[in-house]
């Protein structure tokens, strides 16, 4: 299955926030560092970023970095027609992204995660990472 992600900056007040089903990428402010993978489900990303639980991930960033601020992107997903999108697809991709990219911040899925054989994802738009494509064996 190849799915596409269209990464995009989120800004001030920009719809992207209230998008859900998509991914998101805490980013270093200064280096484009991918710091953290997240994603939003049943939820939308602005109740992800700003919500009570990443309090303590954002207060661990910001003493370990010495950073004031997080850039953030969020990655819109192209599912194929003939396949449907579900949350555990969502989770996959999610993983699939954390295994090989290892942000610092990400606890879980750095180093195992369930395989989706024949799972191809390629990242497009404002995506920072050297790597693009992934594939999960």
């Amino acid at each position: 299955m190849n799915i596409e992600i269209e990464w995009q900056y989120t800004g001030g007040g920009e719809e992207s926030l209230d998008f859900s089903r998509v991914l998101y990428v805490y980013l270093h402010p200064e280096t484009s560092e991918i710091l953290y993978i997240g994603k939003a489900d049943r939820c939308t990303v602005k109740e992800r970023l700003f919500g009570v639980h990443k309090e303590a991930i954002f207060d661990e960033m910001i003493a370990d970095l010495g950073i004031s601020e997080l850039h953030a992107i969020v990655g819109l997903l192209y599912v194929p027609e003939e396949r449907r999108y579900s949350s555990e697809l969502l989770a996959d991709i999610e993983s699939l992204l954390i295994i090989n990219v290892q942000p610092p911040f990400n606890t879980q899925s750095r180093q195992s995660r369930i395989s989706r054989p024949g799972l191809s994802v390629r990242c497009i738009g404002e995506w920072p990472h050297e790597q693009e494509h992934f594939i999960d064996d």
